[in-house]
């Protein structure tokens, strides 16, 4: 049997949905009787005549029901034989139940006539006639006739023309007489009555949606079921305040508008405005004379006096009633005696208006009601933090529950007088059923809710502002019909209560959530359905396991069994906060928690059960705590790499750097959670995490010794993204360090220090070398371009270097040097780095602490172009003058013979000449001119095949250019420019004097430049 009970439902959905059907306009009786429960009311007392009065009425504590209603204006004497008893309340608080509930109980007899407006029956015909039904009269008849002539003969657009020509006629009709204020300037012909002469504005108020539409739709027609709430009157809404054509009205037009549109006091004057003239309109379409309701009113009044009967009117929604209403106010309040004598029917009118409409009322019949019965009856009546009506809310839905499961032709089938049957008591299921959900104090079972899930709902669809708002229509609507109808399904097939439960009715502030403890608990044993048992708990367990019939509950909707302790956990009574059974009072042998620790811990609870997010004052604590555990149990040996100071890493990877993201946490930090390498949910376990580690922080024993292992595994996993952090906050991963490391090839290979193709070894000493005492001896070999190049990175090149150590290395002390070297990680990015001897780095930003050493460096292949066109210009005028294999120690003292035979013949050396020759003689005679062939051979092996590797000759360009060379090669070519230049000027001159003629003179001189010729001949075969 209890097998059968599991996923069972004792009604049918399409049942359910013909009985509670919150959108009837009026039930059927049979459906009305079965399921009236017992209204909560109270009396108002209205302590003046004025609309501020009506405004701030004076709730009495007492709570009455309908039958003290009924008694009350039944029996209450009216001095002047007319009784008005106002009946208030939000929509769908009861209030035409409540008229229902009265008409059922009163019936016409020969002493009384009842007449009811039904709120369905709020055309205008149909309230004529009902008021009308039993006179006639020539006044009535030609009232009857002049409302069935137009309802009969227009369609509600062209009423609604009619309307709004009529109300504009009515608003220029106003005057200014004894209006004070700035207001004064919307009456008349110049002031609202403005906005509907214009062709825009009118087309936007006779939208479809708009209020004149609807009203005309409504005077002509009954409310029709499902059908929506019809509008009462004219709102600040209905204002033409913004549309898509305003910027073509007229100039008029646009003024008021204008007005309106910045004054918040004038929309609500224009708005009282309009509605004062609308029943005038309303009875000028219509062809109703002024006072004709009255007058016809007052003989059907005098024909009751006559038959000696007291009229019951009986109005399930007077705002409802359009274009008669202040009449039917006056008829209403019209009293009965004249001169001591009643010439009309004594009246008693019970209506039911919504608490805005009635602070709205004229101030007249404010003042005769306060004069005569001086309260209304108050509908608005909710429960509080005392007195939640738990009871009182089972009552009044197990009504309806019993009503579908009985379903609409068996409750029509109860005879008038019967009570209405029990449906459980013919289910086999009643026992376990009525154990596990309970029951109302009527019998009726509150399958599928128990107590604490109905009022959970309830308070989930009341008014955010009024939690523990009990509002019938809306329990009905979005409560038990959604979850007869829509959810008889979801429980047959066992998924119950499923996502859209949850959705539906999320949990109102003013109900405890689950508790972290809890949490944790529902997340480990049911990880795949999470959301399902923690709703289940939180409704149906008021966020308890185990609860009264938690196992019956279990069953019916197909949960897997608790494993929980039978014995319930401790729990305050009121619960005013939230609070988990580990954060009980500590031990005796602990001391109290510090109220800002509690405070911390509360927070964390907070943030773990509500939907808001928390924590704005311990996230950061919390944050910290986690990015401290990984940097405490950092090894700095793996990788290898110098460490950094507290402070540093503060900035890297702490509580405000992004490192650690709680989801739904608050704390002033903006971080992608995508990109936080160490994350928690927002879950159970992980608030019980946290106050352990905050407990732990704060030098206490932990809710948990799992917490502790838990940190542990959190400090060692996240080993790896601290390196990462610490690699991306100092610009050092592994392609930053590529590119340093090129950076300082680049730089060495400028200084002639490092090529192309050298050993490992010695580019690791290149790219660690800061570059001190790196100066060229070939400085003058060089390209300027080239020297500035190499200038602006040696001045920049020890940062460079001084990083790429740190982060491949580790120091002695706080400020030492960097003493090992991590080759693990330093050889293989040189490796890559080596592979491209040029600057590219394309759309990638180049690191902070590289940058200030490359300016230039992406001009290198124009360096290199440049260096080498220098170079071969150097090599090309050296041999214009001296053949390959020439050496220095046959050359020099031949000049210098020369020179001397020049002296002692007379021909031109002069003593700057003289001193010229001297000094670069000197400065080549010791230099060996083997560079001149080594130039020239690797220039040669430059210009190899044209087929060539285009990488290789682009490499060893780089080596030829870069190589550094004597630094005497331009004082060759100097010294040998000139020697040439000068023996040039002293042949020229030797020729000169012996007219052209050999002589001894040249013949010694020409002696001396063929020895020299023949030493500098001999020395090439010497060395080939």
């Amino acid at each position: 049997m209890a097998e059968q009970f599991m996923l069972h439902t004792c009604w049918r959905a399409d049942e359910a949905a013909q009985t509670i059907n919150t959108e009837a306009v009026s039930p059927s009786r049979a459906v009305f009787l079965a399921t009236h429960a017992t209204l909560r009311l109270r009396r108002s007392q209205l302590t003046g005549g004025t609309r501020d009065d009506a405004k701030n009425l004076e709730r009495a504590a007492e709570i009455v029901d309908e039958n003290v209603v009924l008694s009350d204006f039944l029996t209450r004497q009216s001095d002047t034989g007319a009784l008005l008893m106002p009946v208030v309340g939000g929509s769908g608080t009861g209030k035409s139940h409540l008229i229902r509930w009265v008409r059922e109980k009163v019936k016409d007899t020969p002493r009384r006539k009842v007449i009811y407006l039904e709120k369905g029956k709020t055309s205008l015909k149909a309230v004529i006639v009902e008021l009308l039904a039993d006179l006639e009269s020539h006044k009535a008849a030609e009232l009857r006739r002049a409302i069935d002539q137009l309802s009969s003969s227009v369609e509600p657009d062209a009423l609604a023309r009619r309307l709004i020509n009529s109300i504009e006629e009515e608003l220029s009709a106003t005057t200014q007489d004894g209006i004070s204020g700035p207001t004064r300037v919307l009456r008349g012909p110049r002031g609202v009555a403005v906005l509907l002469q214009d062709p825009h504005v009118r087309g936007y108020m006779l939208e479809p949606t708009r209020f004149i539409p609807q009203l005309a739709y409504q005077l002509l027609h009954d409310r029709r079921d499902g059908e929506r709430q019809r509008p009462e009157r004219f709102t600040r809404q209905d204002l033409p305040l913004e549309f898509a054509e305003i910027k073509q009205v007229a100039g008029m037009t646009a003024n008021v508008l204008k007005m309106l549109s910045t004054t918040p006091a004038m929309q609500e004057a224009a708005v009282e405005l309009l509605n004062q003239c609308l029943e005038d309109a309303v009875k000028r379409v219509f062809n109703m004379g002024s006072g004709s309701l009255v007058s016809a009113m007052e003989e059907v009044r005098k024909e009751y006096a006559r038959q000696g009967r007291e009229i019951i009117l009986l109005i399930e929604d007077f705002a409802l009633i359009q274009g008669v209403q202040r009449e039917l106010l006056d008829a209403m309040i019209e009293p009965a005696r004249r001169e001591g004598v009643d010439v009309l029917a004594r009246i008693r009118t019970l209506l039911a208006v919504t608490t805005g409409y009635f602070q709205s009322l004229p101030e007249t019949v404010l003042t005769r009601l306060h004069a005569t019965v001086g309260y209304v009856y108050d509908l608005d009546a909710p429960f509080d933090a005392a007195g939640q009506g738990g009871d009182y809310m089972a009552s009044f839905v197990a009504r309806y529950l019993n009503a579908a499961r009985l379903g609409a032709d068996a409750l029509h089938m109860v005879s008038q007088g019967v009570e209405v049957p029990n449906n459980c008591d013919s289910c086999p299921f009643q026992t376990e059923c009525h154990a596990a959900f309970g029951v109302s104090d009527e019998g009726f079972g509150l399958y599928p809710f128990n107590r604490s899930a109905l009022t959970r709902a309830v308070h989930s669809t009341a008014p955010a502002e009024a939690p523990y708002q009990f509002v019938p229509r809306a329990v009905l609507g979005s409560v038990v019909h959604k979850v007869l109808v829509q959810d008889a399904k979801a429980i047959r097939e066992g998924i119950f209560p499923h996502r859209g439960f949850s959705e539906r009715f999320r949990r109102a502030k003013i109900d405890v959530p689950l508790d972290s403890a809890l949490l944790d608990e529902v997340e480990s044993t049911y990880p795949t359905e999470v959301d399902r048992y923690r709703t289940f708990l939180e409704f149906w367990g008021d966020a308890e396991s185990p609860f009264d019939g938690e196992p019956g509950v279990r069953l019916a909707f197909g949960l897997a069994a608790s494993e929980a302790s039978p014995n319930p956990r401790p729990r305050t009574p009121d619960r005013p906060k939230v609070s988990t059974e580990r954060d009980r009072t500590p031990r005796s042998d602990h001391p109290p928690l510090p109220a800002q620790l509690r405070n911390s811990l509360q927070e964390i609870e907070e943030w773990a059960t509500t939907e808001g997010k928390a924590m704005p004052n311990t996230a950061l604590k919390l944050r910290a705590i986690a990015a401290d555990a990984v940097v405490y149990r950092y090894s700095w040996a793996d990788p290898l790499m110098d460490s950094r100071t507290k402070e540093a890493l503060k900035l890297i990877w702490g509580g405000n750097t992004g490192a650690v993201y709680i989801r739904g946490a608050r704390g002033g930090l903006k971080v992608d959670p995508d990109s936080a390498p160490i994350q928690f949910a927002k879950s159970g376990r992980n608030a019980q995490f946290f106050k352990s580690v905050l407990l732990m922080k704060e030098g206490h024993p932990p809710n948990s010794v799992e917490a502790v292992y838990r940190l542990a595994e959190l400090a060692e996993s996240k080993a790896p993204n601290l390196t990462k952090a610490i690699h991306d906050k100092q610009e050092i991963t592994d392609p930053d360090l590529v590119l340093g490391l090129r950076a300082s090839l680049i730089g060495a290979a400028l200084a002639g220090r490092a090529r192309p193709g050298m050993p490992e070894a010695e580019l690791v000493d290149v790219v660690l070398h800061d570059g001190e005492g790196w100066a060229r001896a070939d400085f003058a070999t060089r390209v300027p371009p080239w020297n500035e190049t190499l200038t602006g990175h040696l001045s920049n090149r020890q940062p460079l270097v001084t990083q790429i150590r740190n982060a491949v290395g580790i120091s002695q002390g706080d400020r030492g040097k960097v003493r090992m070297i991590d080759a693990a990680r330093l050889l293989p990015l040189l490796d890559e780095a080596v592979r491209e001897w040029e600057w590219e780095v394309g759309d990638r930003t180049v690191p902070s602490w590289i940058s200030p050493a490359v300016k230039g460096f992406l001009l290198l292949p124009r360096l290199v172009d440049d260096q080498l066109e220098a170079l071969r210009d150097l090599l090309a005028a050296l041999r214009r003058r001296v053949a390959r294999g020439t050496l220095n120690k046959g050359v020099v003292p031949a000049v210098f013979d020369v020179m001397d035979e020049a002296r002692q013949h007379g021909l031109p050396l002069s003593s700057v000449q003289s001193q010229r020759l001297k000094t670069l003689g000197a400065e080549v005679e010791g230099v060996d001119w083997h560079a001149i062939t080594e130039l020239e051979d690797d220039l040669a092996r430059l210009a190899g095949p044209t087929g060539a590797d285009q990488g290789k000759k682009t490499l060893a360009a780089l080596t030829v250019a870069g190589r550094e060379r004597d630094p005497a090669l331009p004082t060759i070519r100097n010294f040998l420019e000139a020697s040439d230049t000068w023996l040039d000027e002293v042949l020229e001159s030797a020729k000169r004097r012996s007219g052209g003629h050999e002589t001894e003179t040249s013949d010694n001189l020409q002696s001396v430049v063929r020895e020299w010729a023949e030493i500098a001949r001999s020395e090439e075969l010497a060395d080939e």
